[in-house]
């Protein structure tokens, strides 16, 4: 466990907020939230302070801190939101999702490294507007920008504000897989845990023909695609957690989609981040582990059909299935 995370715990089980926790500590909120993510390392006078304000010893916070191995204090990745607006940010990509003046949602992707990212695509749709208008994107690959909207290609290469983080809510903080460490097989750690390891991870595909995007935190998939020769473009986020013998789904809540004439069942343009984070929604849903079908909640879950140490293979609606397999883990490591 990181030192971060640590002091989350710590914070977390005593009900204070990031701000409360600051004003213990002679600090801000900013601070904290810096320390929870490891993306700052608190001082040695601040770790005393919190060992005598939380009553937890030293050798509790500081042994077994896994960001102090010898390669270093890596990224850590968070998910923010305020408002109709959700980020997630890994070391090399930032994926924003937004709505605005209540008619407009779009999607925006950046890319770097550690804090200095820069966009590389954007897709936007005016709800208002006839389903069969197109919707509007740019993305940029190698030195061509493939555009249906001038204003937009213009945005490629704008430099994230870092700043706005600062105002936002911060969900979660995560790691993703750098394909440095071997992944467990599923009689070392069990269904439930490889479900996790094996689907985290970040992938980034661009050519001329498409750009897309796969980024999933262990719980929330975030997805983003543009296919310029039929303006196929679908953007998402959604809740899909691990149990012990499947894989359950708590619906989406981020949604851009259009295919050729939008005529497609699932064609549509929606959002709705007022949903809870999905560590509180599993305390106060129930499911049935025969069940695979929606329940009035409107949930999902897929039950493990088939598994062997490197693949588990779940039963899908309508006979689908669904593969996940130890050597096709998606790794951060493009440039």
């Amino acid at each position: 466990m990181t030192l971060g995370r640590k002091i989350q715990e710590i914070r977390l089980s005593r009900g204070i907020s990031q701000e409360e926790f600051g004003e213990m500590l002679g600090t801000t909120r900013q601070t904290v939230s810096k320390w929870e993510l490891d993306q700052a390392v608190p001082d040695i006078r601040k770790i005393v302070a919190i060992s005598r304000l939380f009553c937890v010893s030293t050798d509790d916070l500081l042994v077994n801190v896994t960001n102090f191995e010898k390669e270093g204090v890596r990224f850590v990745c968070g998910i923010y939101r305020k408002g109709c607006c959700e980020i997630v940010e890994t070391e090399k990509l930032l994926l924003e999702y937004y709505g605005r003046d209540k008619h407009i949602i779009g999607a925006k992707v950046y890319k770097g490294n550690g804090t200095e990212k820069k966009l590389i695509a954007i897709c936007e749709r005016d709800c208002r507007i006839s389903r069969e208008e197109p919707t509007l994107y740019a993305y940029q690959y190698n030195d061509a920008v493939y555009s249906n909207h001038p204003e937009f290609e213009a945005l490629m290469g704008e430099e994230f504000r870092r700043e706005r983080l600062d105002q936002m809510d911060r969900l979660d903080s995560f790691l993703v897989n750098h394909g440095d460490k071997p992944l467990h097989k599923v009689s070392e750690a069990g269904i439930r845990q490889c479900l996790e390891e094996w689907r985290k991870g970040v992938a980034l595909n661009v050519s001329e023909d498409s750009f897309r995007v796969s980024l999933c935190t262990g719980r929330v998939e975030y997805v983003y695609s543009i296919y310029p020769q039929d303006t196929n473009i679908y953007c998402g986020c959604s809740y899909n957690v691990p149990f012990e013998v499947g894989l359950r789904s708590f619906g989406q809540y981020f949604r851009m989609r259009n295919y050729k004439d939008n005529s497609d069942f699932f064609c549509g343009f929606f959002f709705d981040f007022g949903r809870l984070p999905p560590a509180e929604t599993e305390k106060e849903v129930s499911i049935s582990y025969e069940q695979d079908q929606p329940d009035a909640c409107g949930l999902m879950q897929w039950i493990v059909k088939r598994y062997s140490e490197d693949e588990i293979i779940l039963q899908g609606c309508g006979g689908e299935e669904y593969h996940y397999r130890r050597e096709e883990s998606k790794f951060e490591y493009f440039l």
